[in-house]
This record gives C-alpha cells, sequence and structure tokens, in this order.
C-alpha cells in the first residue's frame, strides 16, 4: 500500500469518527435540554409547592393560638 493511499484512508476513518462525535455530541445536547425542559417545567414546581405547603402547615401548627391554651 502506497503511503499517500494509507493517509487517505485515515483521512477518512479520522473525518468519520469526528463525525460521530458531533453526532454524539448533537444527540446528548437534544438529550439534556429535554432533561432540563422537563425538570423545570413539571418537577421543580411540584418541589416548591410541596415545600410550601409543609411550610405552611408547619407555620399552622405552631401558630400562637395553641401557645396560650398550655396555662
Amino acid at each position: 500500500m502506497r503511503k499517500h493511499a494509507r493517509n487517505h484512508l485515515y483521512d477518512k476513518l479520522h473525518r468519520g469518527g469526528v463525525i460521530v462525535c458531533i453526532g454524539l455530541t448533537i444527540y446528548g445536547s437534544i438529550l439534556l435540554g429535554d432533561h432540563f425542559y422537563k425538570y423545570f417545567k413539571y418537577v421543580r414546581p411540584q418541589i416548591q409547592e410541596a415545600k410550601a405547603a409543609t411550610e405552611q402547615e408547619l407555620l399552622s401548627e405552631g401558630s400562637s393560638d395553641k401557645l396560650y391554651l398550655k396555662d
């Protein structure tokens, strides 16, 4: 095999590897973006709502009306 033909083969293999890496990066970016979208659109509001409900429950349990009933 001549040197020129070998280099041409290596160039094609390298180009193929680079294209595969670019494709995987784009695919991974799409998946990561979808994950972030679903988290901020659906999961995070549920977490904040549950946290607010828990905080409201704790505030209602520790109200000042119940403190004076123990006297």
